[in-house]
């Protein structure tokens, strides 16, 4: 793909030039390629690569603000959209595997630490979770303003969620704590990461921290 200014002698041009060249443009960036003629390949890797893609896209779509925070702060200023990102993470990661255990909640922005531990296991109580977690100390002038807390349905890469995707959010230092309400019986990837204010004012996102288990 070739960047150009200017096509053809005029401010703008879309389209194609007797089935050689394409212009086009995509997020404010006019180019040009060789024109070719689209495949549609069905084997079966290409399937599931198809599939997987399908059902990251389908999550992002059911994540809520807190969710979906540091993948709209990765993608301030960047040449591609927030559930772009997501994707391009996630794919490679899950392609091929058994399930969601690899699932990236948070990509890490701006520098912004991970959490140091988290463990997740089952309460007495049906649909309940009790997370436990530790994080490191703010570097100097940093404060930690928030943590968010994920629960994803931890079943095979290329089957879409059914539901809300859970999340939550706590202050600092509230951990452990429980998340309430899922489904008995159903493994989930649980996972954490730390929301964080800069010495520069900047808010940034620590990359997730995951875990599995499944709720009575």
């Amino acid at each position: 793909m070739a960047v150009v200014t200017g096509p053809v002698l005029s401010i703008g041009a879309r389209g194609k030039i007797a089935k050689s060249i394409v212009f086009a443009t995509w997020r404010g960036v006019k180019y040009a390629r060789q024109y070719v003629v689209p495949a549609n390949p069905k084997t079966v890797a290409q399937l599931a690569v198809r599939t997987t893609f399908a059902a990251i896209d389908a999550t992002y779509k059911r994540l809520l603000a807190l969710s979906q925070a540091p993948w709209e702060a990765a993608a301030v200023g960047m040449p591609f959209v927030a559930r772009n990102k997501l994707i391009s993470v996630n794919l490679p990661l899950l392609r091929g595997q058994a399930d969601k255990s690899a699932f990236v909640a948070s990509p890490g922005v701006g520098g912004g630490l991970p959490a140091v531990s988290l463990a997740a296991a089952a309460t007495a109580s049906a649909g309940e979770l009790t997370l436990t977690a530790s994080f490191p100390t703010a570097p100097l002038g940093w404060t930690m303003t928030g943590i968010t807390a994920q629960a994803l349905e931890n079943v095979a890469p290329n089957i879409a969620p059914v539901g809300t995707v859970f999340e939550q959010s706590d202050l600092p230092g509230a951990y452990p704590v429980t998340l309430a309400g899922l489904t008995s019986g159903q493994a989930y990837v649980v996972s954490i990461w730390p929301v964080w204010v800069r010495s520069d004012g900047k808010t940034v996102y620590g990359p997730s921290l995951s875990a599995v288990a499944t709720p009575l």
